[in-house]
């Protein structure tokens, strides 16, 4: 095992993100408001300063690295090449939370202080639409999406997580076998089903 200690000394790294070679590791730094970026054959890091309490993070297609900025409302995005930084504005109180690419190149954020999924084209630099969740203000947390397209997002505070396909704008929900799951990041495997973390109640499901 090894560990490596991040510039600032602290910061609170919280989320990451692997380039598609392996080469690169980025990561927010929630406390330390910065993004990371930690070169895996040389232990290497270099820090980006932002603000917001950085949360989720993904990489679209052109390689950027975008990311949440939950306490200012905006989403960042650090373009690798050019060093340059800039933002969306998401709306006042929307708290975005946590993003993932989809298999088109787009984007989709939890607003965990709306009840919305937010769509985003990061071509454009643009919120292409948002959805409003069917347990109104409960919480989007997690998201993920899976090979044909559906986006996953569970309601934290509701104990159910939502399949929505963007093709037709349906929505499902299921309900969660326990109580007080408490889900914080989900991944779909290769088969299609889609694994969660409950860290409230200790339990690792599974949705076929």
């Amino acid at each position: 095992m090894t560990e490596f200690k991040t510039p600032s000394g602290g910061g609170g790294p919280h989320t990451l993100v692997i380039t598609d070679d392996g080469s690169t590791i980025w990561f927010t730094m929630q406390m330390g408001d910065r993004i990371g970026k930690l070169d895996t054959k040389s232990g290497a890091i270099r820090e980006y300063r932002t603000s917001g309490g950085p949360y989720g993070i993904a990489l679209d297609k052109a390689g950027n690295v975008w990311f949440c900025r939950m306490g200012d409302d905006k989403l960042g995005r650090l373009d690798p090449r050019t060093e340059r930084m800039s933002e969306l504005d998401m709306g006042r109180g929307s708290l975005p939370r946590r993003m993932a690419a989809s298999p088109d190149g787009s984007l989709w954020v939890t607003l965990y202080g709306n009840g919305r999924l937010a769509h985003v084209d990061p071509a454009q630099m643009k919120v292409v639409r948002q959805y409003p969740l069917p347990g109104g203000n409960a919480g989007p947390y997690a998201v993920t999406v899976d090979g044909a397209g559906n986006v996953w997002a569970n309601e934290i505070n509701t104990d159910t997580i939502v399949r929505l396909d963007p093709k037709s704008g349906d929505m499902r929900v299921v309900k969660l076998p326990s109580s007080n799951v408490g889900i914080r990041k989900m991944i779909v495997d290769a088969a299609g089903r889609l694994w969660y973390m409950g860290s409230h109640n200790g339990r690792l499901g599974v949705v076929q």
